[in-house]
């Protein structure tokens, strides 16, 4: 592979610190070792050799790997990274949780602990001075900051961190049981003891520690993170688990799944995509074994910049969202899938639109055969595929997919707009799956971007006084177009594509079962909604709007006044279900819960059957109330309010959107499709929607089992400052 850098540029360089650690006292592992290993050979291959200038490694194997000297490596190590290098930390051990007093840490956690990674010293719970075999994932934001940033807060190093260990996905959450399997990566499932606030590293800094003590500020105010990937072994509720290679040998099942996709597509592979590829790896090649409860591996592109989750894996370099899926046989179900689904744009309905994938071993295509998809879920489909003489691994490139490009008209300048339409072709040429396309005419078009004085700004037709989404400053230092921004606005408009695409994607019941007519109008999973009366803490559920239950309408008391409400989803079908609710902003965010701090606890959750005894199968949110009721409400509300944007645009109300997913089977890939906002014109606003509800207890109808629904929920807010004298 050719070298990540332009000819006559400095290379980067890449720095690296492996940590692996077999050997605790009282908790040996036995494949920490081995994962070293295999991250070792990649680093050390060609593919990853030619992309950099220079490699700069440092190992610390089991009892080398203190405190102390972990930390060390941090600041005298990984420290020399400059401008535009690259830096990966990876960590291979047990993972454990630890308890905490600190309120300021508490907010960011889900049971008010915090999570981290055990260090070679390790014994046990009662060991003295616990805090100095601990290092908390606070200490680690403190460490991971300044090799990401620098002084004035601008982009430093990329970094890479990731985490082969049990509840790696954030090291926040409490499970129930104390007793662990033998090749499980986490010492109790318990937190551990807490420590006091001057026992964390960042103790070392005076100003840092005065804020933190008076706890006035949010954490992210007082120590905020520095942009940075992390790939984790498992969600925060899961355990990490060892494999066995033969049968003296074990290594993480993370790790080799990691490993192994990185191998297959010569590292030249994006984030976005290493996601869903270690995923299927993990569960099709790599199914844990009898009596492990699985694993769901997690990356977090924590960054400024909206395109970083499709930049290629350690080089951070751009790539196109990729057409194609991987194909694996599930032996749990006994069934070909690609990893692409509904969600990708295929089609549910496999016999008025069917669709056609062309298999092929990888690097391989001249041997690809066509097969047909039988049938679709959210996020995968199944094939009828017989593999026959083809080699695996294979890939599957479709064709049809089922997303309608947005159409988008250039207007302006002539000179800038023929400048930019020339850049945007080039990118959608080089592209192989178009979100969007170009037209000539302003009424064919679904956005406009104007060209004008500089600045490109993105409307919809003929309504070039209200802007979508934030302006860009497009001219360099010499007054030409920077091509560096016609690809940012390439970026927003391939977001702006998806999000109309997942906010039209709908499959529901046609029919709701006769058992249900007069007690619910949404089967299998209810959305209910009710509205908090500020004066009294009273509350009323909130009807949906005649003739659609997917609507919900909101008249504020007056133009600065929030809507506080409080939701409930009720599962009425006689199975469990997986179930996860994104919300959908106007400036085209689809946020995942847990992704982004909003509404729910987790990105999916399990609500058991209808009628559980112990109303397990209806889910709240974390959440909040007004400050003159704290204390006095029994339930949790989301704050919902006008966005200032709204009102200085002068619109009638504003749009947020909720979509609801159900599947009978795991919504595993939900998280890939997190997409923070654009941000508003002028100025971008943050508001806070979160809050639950209260249970209701379900006799069990006859019903009939579910297989999977989407729908999508709407809430419609007014703004009491609209003019339509100004409209």
């Amino acid at each position: 592979m050719a070298k990540s850098t332009k000819k006559n540029q400095t290379p980067s360089d890449l720095y690296t610190l492996l940590i692996g650690i077999n050997n605790y006292k009282n908790h040996a592992l036995r494949g920490c070792e081995n994962d070293v290993r295999q991250v070792r050979t990649y680093l050390e291959s060609p593919v990853v050799k030619n992309q950099f200038g220079k490699i700069h490694s440092m190992e610390l194997l089991n009892e080398k790997a203190t405190k102390d000297k972990i930390v060390g490596a941090f600041k005298n190590h990984l420290g020399k990274a400059k401008k535009n290098d690259t830096v990966l930390v990876y960590f291979s051990g047990h993972g454990a949780r630890e308890k905490t007093d600190l309120a300021i840490f508490q907010d960011e956690e889900v049971d008010s602990n915090i999570g981290g990674i055990l260090c070679a010293t390790f014994e046990g719970e009662d060991q003295a001075n616990l805090y100095q075999h601990i290092l908390s994932n606070k200490e680690l934001r403190y460490l991971i900051r300044p090799l990401a940033m620098d002084e004035t807060n601008a982009t430093k190093s990329h970094v890479v961190a990731i985490f082969d260990c049990c509840n790696s996905g954030s090291n926040t959450r409490s499970v129930i049981r104390e007793e662990l399997p033998m090749n499980s990566r986490q010492v109790s499932l318990k937190a551990l003891p807490s420590r006091t606030i001057d026992q964390f590293i960042f103790n070392e800094n005076k100003d840092l520690m005065t804020k933190l003590k008076a706890q006035k500020l949010k954490l992210d105010e007082i120590m905020p993170q520095g942009d940075h990937v992390m790939l984790a072994a498992c969600r925060e509720v899961e355990l990490a688990w060892e494999r066995k290679i033969d049968e003296t040998q074990r290594a993480g099942a993370f790790t080799t799944a990691l490993i192994d996709v990185l191998k297959q597509h010569n590292g030249h592979i994006s984030y976005y995509e290493l996601y869903s590829r270690v995923l299927n790896r993990m569960k099709f090649s790599l199914s844990t074994g009898k009596g492990n409860k699985g694993q769901t591996p997690q990356v977090y592109v924590r960054t400024r910049n909206l395109s970083d989750r499709y930049n290629l894996f350690l080089t951070n370099q751009t790539n196109d969202q990729p057409s194609y899926g991987s194909v694996e046989f599930s032996e749990d179900d006994g069934e070909w899938r690609i990893d692409l689904g509904a969600f990708h744009g295929i089609s549910a309905d496999q016999k008025t639109s069917p669709t056609t994938v062309k298999v092929y071993p990888l690097k391989k295509e001249k041997e690809a055969v066509e097969v047909k998809v039988k049938k679709v879920f959210p996020f995968y489909a199944t094939l009828d595929f017989s593999p026959q003489k083809l080699t695996p691994p294979y890939l599957g490139e479709l064709k049809g997919l089922g997303i309608t490009p947005t159409s988008v008209f250039l207007k302006g300048e002539k000179k800038d707009a023929e400048t930019t339409q020339k850049i945007l072709k080039s990118k959608l040429d080089a592209s192989t799956g178009q979100l969007f396309k170009l037209v000539t005419k302003e009424e064919d078009a679904d956005y406009v971007l104007h060209i004008e004085k500089g600045v490109f700004s993105i409307t919809r037709p003929f309504d070039r006084a209200r802007p979508v989404i934030k302006q860009i400053d497009y001219l360099d230092s010499q007054g030409a177009v920077n091509a560096k921004k016609v690809e940012l606005v390439y970026i927003f408009l391939q977001q702006i594509s998806r999000w109309s695409f997942l906010k039209d994607l709908e499959r529901t019941s046609s029919q709701l079962p006769p058992s249900l007519v007069n007690k619910t109008t949404m089967y299998p999973v209810e959305f209910r909604l009710y509205r908090l009366n500020e004066a009294d803490g009273s509350e009323k559920r909130v009807p949906s709007v005649p003739n659609d239950s997917n609507k919900f309408f909101f008249d504020p008391e007056s133009v600065d006044k929030p809507v506080w409400l409080r939701i409930e989803l009720v599962n009425h079908a006689p199975q469990i279900l997986n179930c996860s609710l994104a919300m959908m902003t106007d400036d085209f965010g689809f946020l995942i819960p847990g992704a982004a701090k909003n509404l729910m606890k987790g990105p999916v959750m399990m609500l058991q059957k209808a009628g559980d005894e112990e109303n397990r199968h209806i889910e709240k949110s974390k959440g909040s109330g007004p400050e003159a009721l704290k204390g006095q409400l029994k339930e949790k509300y989301v704050r919902l309010k006008i966005n200032k944007y709204h009102k200085d645009f002068n619109l009638q109300g504003e749009n947020t959107f909720f979509k609801l997913i159900v599947s009978a089977k795991p919504l595993d890939a939900i998280e890939t499709f997190h997409m923070p906002g654009l941000g508003f014109p002028e100025k971008e606003t943050t508001r806070s929607k979160d809050g639950w509800g209260d249970a209701y207890q379900l006799e069990e109808p006859e019903l009939p089992e579910v297989d999977w629904d989407i729908r999508t929920i709407e809430f419609y807010m007014t703004n009491r400052a609209y003019n339509p004298d100004q409209a």
